[in-house]
Formats: structure tokens, sequence, C-alpha cells
């Protein structure tokens, strides 16, 4: 039944993600808050795991840049890359708060050069008014 679903607790974890050279010295870790639930955008998807974990394999490509994550949810990759020196704007559906607020509990922690912001899928006018990217 649906609606017992819904009366059901939300669980909440948290999920901490290490990046360096040797697994008992890491560079810096990345703490992600999650919410298990059917709205996907609010836990860390495997693939992210290994996006993130490719741009920390690659960090010398990233420092300097200006990346976005469309879609971030829970913005693993994003913070990773902004921990290197890029300059990152994370965006989410505009529809969907939750995970905009998530990804300021992720970064908000730390010093990064991150902005956020919510994505109206099909119109380009807010990232290129930020001077982002040209669609």
């Amino acid at each position: 039944n649906y609606n017992s679903m819904q009366n059901l607790e939300t669980m909440i974890t948290t999920s901490e993600h290490a990046f360096g050279e040797e697994q008992d010295a890491p560079q810096f870790s990345v703490k992600i808050s999650e919410v298990m639930q059917e709205d996907y955008g609010l836990f860390v998807w495997p693939c992210s795991i290994v996006l993130a974990e490719y741009v920390w394999q690659q960090r010398a490509r990233f420092s300097g840049l200006n990346v976005v994550e469309l879609g971030s949810g829970t913005a693993l990759p994003g913070v990773v890359a902004a921990k290197l020196g890029a300059d990152v704007t994370l965006t989410d559906d505009c529809n969907r708060p939750q995970p905009l607020a998530f990804m300021l509990s992720t970064t908000g922690k730390t010093v990064l050069r991150i902005v956020i912001t919510a994505y109206f899928f099909g119109k380009n006018a807010i990232l290129s008014e930020r001077g982002i990217m040209e669609m």
C-alpha cells in the first residue's frame, strides 16, 4: 500500500569518500548526507563514485577549469573537482529543492569555489548568464 510506505521514517545516512595515494592516509575526504528513498537525487550513485575517482586520477587536468555538473544530486564529482582547484557550478532540477539543499550541506563546511543553482532543463539562460558555457 503506497500510503503506508509514505509513513515510513526516512533513513538518512552519511557516506565518506577518501581520495589519495594511500588508503590509510588520504589526501582528502568528502562526507555526504544521503537520504534512502525513492528520489534518486538524494544518494550517491555508483557511477558518481567512479567519476569522482576519475577526476581524482586526472587531477592535474581539473585545476583552474570551469566545471559544470548537470543534475548533480549529492555532487560528489563536482566537490572533488572543486577541492582540486576547479571553479564548479553544481546544478539540479529547479522543481526538486531537496538535492539543492543537500548540496549546500555537503559544500558548506569548506571554502570551495562552488556555485549551486537550480537548472531549468531545456533552457540555457541560467548557465550562460554566469558566463559558464554557451549551449
